[in-house]
């Protein structure tokens, strides 16, 4: 802070502690707060319906990130790390950097969706393997790395499984995951969509044992899938978390044909089988009290210790659903919605920053002080933009983050090249800071995008030395 005389230094600290907010860029991460990168020796990132940029952070605040990394028209899974401020970490992989090809034929194409760490140090990457398109289909692909960022051969013999819940006919057996956790046991979750014929599919959800192989104490074959009934015949999870109960929540959406689409939530047992006491026989659509609003698809979720959990995901405009917004809501652990959060259940966020007026929250964690901190991404007049809110433990927004708990993560001027992000993920720094991981729209990549992170302040300091409330 410039201070011109000694006797409104004093004055001019105090004032602009009082105005600052959380969520500000930290600027000695990358450049000013910022990063975006490729995969050597000069591959972009492909971007797809579940091509999310993920990311997780060590004990020692390195940073994992996955992505699809776009080779050459044959998509595989990579992965990199990073040291806490922003730079390659050489000592992982091949100078900072793994990727991984299942290409089991077809398109080979190969999708990083999620990445995970174990408390062993090892880190597991969920998405899709390649496989034959006109017969088999793409199969749930499973990736295990050492900590030193090498394919790991305790895992089904050379890093990689497959799962394939091979429902449909012949042609129509795409099955994807799109996100993974673990149970306390160390057990793999894995959850996405399994294809069910040429226009309809499941939500899908596979358990792993530690060695790779499929866990048969989970239905039998280590794989279950959801159903939701006649009027909502395409389904789809894009999360999965593990209950202290031992029962597996699967947060996702169902859809029939516009606007007949929901927010879609499963409950499977520790045997696979759907758990009677949530929802209707295990499964709940849910009504979020917004007349104006249809609940259109749930994308993630926060577990609470007494089993209750917060979602979030893309609610629409009603009548024809073309105005899209952020919704954070509240579910007690049997499924319905919690009145005492937010707004009668929670709250919904609109950003409307121009352009198509589409805001989708894809990812919710909460932080230590007991507030949900959600991301995802908003059109602007240009392309999109990553945004943010945060919420306090009731569900109310928290004045301290951004505008009113609303931040949008951008600098200005732009980079000529730099064309906007679309934010997937977050996490928590060891000292509280905040990451996001986002895929980022740059005309400098050849596949015109990168890895893009950002890192923001999770808590400002008031002169005083105390967190802000």
């Amino acid at each position: 802070m410039c201070k011109t005389r000694l006797a409104l230094a004093a004055l001019g600290l105090i004032a602009g502690a009082a105005q600052a907010h959380d969520g500000g860029f930290v600027d000695t991460f990358g450049v000013d707060g910022r990063e975006q990168l490729g995969f050597a020796p000069s591959l972009g990132i492909s971007v797809g319906f579940v091509d999310f940029v993920d990311l997780a952070v060590q004990a020692d605040g390195k940073i994992v990130v996955s992505a699809t990394a776009a080779n050459a028209g044959s998509d595989d899974i990579g992965v990199m790390r990073l040291n806490s401020n922003g730079t390659l970490d050489t000592n992982f992989g091949t100078q900072g950097q793994t990727i991984v090809a299942f290409d089991g034929g077809g398109s080979n194409v190969d999708v990083a969706s999620s990445v995970l760490l174990q408390p062993n140090g090892r880190i597991v990457v969920c998405g899709q393997a390649s496989g034959d398109g006109s017969a088999n289909g793409n199969d749930f692909g499973i990736v295990r790395l050492t900590a030193a960022g090498a394919p790991d051969t305790q895992f089904s013999g050379d890093g990689k499984a497959t799962v394939g819940f091979d429902i449909g006919p012949t042609g129509s057996r795409n099955d994807f995951a799109v996100r993974c956790s673990l149970q306390a046991d160390g057990k793999i979750l894995a959850a996405g969509q399994a294809q069910t014929d040429a226009s309809t599919a499941r939500m899908a959800v596979a358990r792993l044992n530690t060695d790779g192989s499929r866990d048969t104490g989970f239905n039998g074959a280590g794989t279950a899938t959801v159903d939701f009934g006649p009027s909502y015949p395409t389904s789809i999870a894009f999360s999965v978390k593990s209950m202290s109960n031992g029962d597996t929540l699967l947060i996702g959406g169902a859809a029939g044909t516009l606007p007949q689409v929901a927010w879609a939530f499963a409950r499977v047992d520790a045997s696979g089988q759907l758990d009677s006491t949530f929802g209707n026989a295990g499964i709940a659509l849910i009504d979020s009290g917004f007349p104006s609003y249809q609940p259109y698809e749930a994308l993630d979720a926060v577990v609470l210790p007494d089993n209750s959990f917060v979602a979030v995901g893309i609610m629409g405009l009603l009548p024809d659903l073309a105005n899209l917004d952020f919704g954070i809501f509240k579910f007690t652990a049997n499924g319905a919605l919690d009145t005492s959060f937010g707004n009668g259940g929670g709250q919904i966020v609109p950003f409307d920053l121009g352009a198509s007026m589409q805001d989708l929250a894809v990812k919710v964690l909460q932080d230590a002080k007991g507030r949900y901190l959600v991301v995802g991404f908003s059109s602007n007049a240009i392309s999109f933009t990553t945004t943010m809110a945060r919420l306090r433990a009731d569900g109310s927004f928290d004045p301290s983050f951004g505008v009113g708990g609303k931040l949008s993560v951008a600098r200005a001027p732009q980079l000529s090249a730099d064309q906007g992000d679309t934010g997937t993920s977050i996490a928590f720094t060891p000292e509280g800071n905040i990451l996001v991981g986002s895929i980022a729209t740059n005309s400098a990549s050849p596949s015109g995008s990168y890895v893009g992170l950002a890192k923001l302040v999770g808590d400002t300091l008031f002169e005083d030395g105390f967190e802000s409330d």
